[in-house]
């Protein structure tokens, strides 16, 4: 495939719409493969997953985290330096997908929700509201004698309805009585007309119609309900069979149950207290400061940045490798960084 097309595979689930002011998430290194046969997929482009990535052979590396968040000089031969010079040397690319990933609820970013099955799901801090479009077009029409459309043709009308609703931002495709209908994202309204007249080789007619579905909203943190109560001792126990963690930090309040959860993956915590006024019992994150622990309003885990992404990512690649059909998704897991470091212990 090519690279652009892999980046709007990629795009529709971390939504450019939803990227925070600050990021610098898409495109780090371009690269010059016109082709990409193998994908990458980890969570930071760390100079050992870079060589990884290149040991591997591939032509496409994807991670979370950007290569930097502040413009850098080449001055210095460090590792930024040498991951640099050595995708610049094979002519691979390097793609960020950050806060644009963070904002979907409906990508990888929902897995701990899933895990904990949680209903009434919504963002703590939302971001952006996705406009819908509808529009409906004649596909085929009887010859004279009113005969209804050729097997061939059929299998044909089957395999483009089945293509467009893999284009970039639609959201719906239906066919009924020799008429697509179709919903998208009002931004990618004019490409997905444009692919259609593409695939035609004509333009046809289309007409408003009324969108189908509800158009999504982008935004960071995710709150819902467990399935029934429990209480704090029984969480903390769920919670560790799920992210394979033995320990984490907590601090401000202690509930006496757990029915409503909020969490956000990375560095979070300055939406804790937004998710406590809409109800939240417990918030999961990472990075909790000092001062955001002193003064919260509720109960906060800080269970690391590295857990909560790691999988996120590991999920996305398997997203990816059913999104992508005849490309090879490598996922290339990492070690948290940060270790607990205990008296006695070596």
């Amino acid at each position: 495939m090519k690279p652009l097309e892999i980046i709007s595979t990629i795009e529709q689930t971390a939504v450019p719409a939803g990227a925070a002011a600050w990021d610098k998430c898409g495109v780090q290194v371009a690269g010059r493969r016109r082709s990409v046969k193998s994908i990458a997929v980890a969570l930071d482009a760390s100079l050992s997953t870079v060589e990884r990535a290149l040991a591997e052979g591939v032509d496409f590396i994807l991670t979370h985290h950007p290569l930097s968040m502040q413009p850098k000089f080449l001055d210095v031969v460090d590792d930024h330096y040498r991951i640099v010079a050595a995708l610049l040397e094979s002519g691979v690319w390097l793609y960020s997908a950050h806060t644009t990933l963070d904002a979907n609820p409906q990508g990888p970013v929902s897995w701990l929700a899933d895990e904990l099955h949680l209903t009434g799901r919504c963002v703590v801090e939302p971001v952006h509201r996705e406009e819908l479009e509808a529009f409906a077009f004649s596909v085929s029409a009887p010859d004279a004698s009113g005969k209804p459309d050729e097997p061939d043709k059929l299998d044909k009308l089957d395999a483009l309805t089945a293509r467009w609703s893999l284009l970039p931002g639609v959201q719906t495709v239906r066919r009924t009585m020799g008429m697509v209908h179709m919903t998208c994202r009002k931004s990618c309204g004019a490409e997905t007309r444009s692919a259609v007249e593409g695939d035609l080789g004509m333009r046809p007619v289309f007409l408003a119609a009324l969108p189908e579905g509800e158009p999504r909203t982008l935004g960071f943190g995710c709150i819902g309900s467990l399935p029934e109560a429990m209480t704090l001792e029984r969480f903390r126990d769920r919670l560790a069979q799920i992210i394979d963690r033995d320990y984490w930090v907590t601090c401000g309040q202690t509930p006496g149950t757990i029915a409503t959860v909020a969490y956000c993956t990375g560095s979070g915590a300055g939406m804790a207290d937004a998710a406590f006024r809409m109800g939240a019992d417990v918030f999961i994150t990472g990075d909790v400061k000092y001062h955001a622990a002193l003064d919260s309003i509720g109960c906060l885990m800080d269970v690391g940045h590295f857990c909560l992404e790691e999988e996120m990512m590991r999920r996305f690649a398997l997203h990816l490798g059913s999104a992508l059909p005849g490309v090879d998704i490598y996922f290339l897991p990492a070690q948290d960084p940060m270790r607990l470091a205990v008296r006695g212990a070596r």
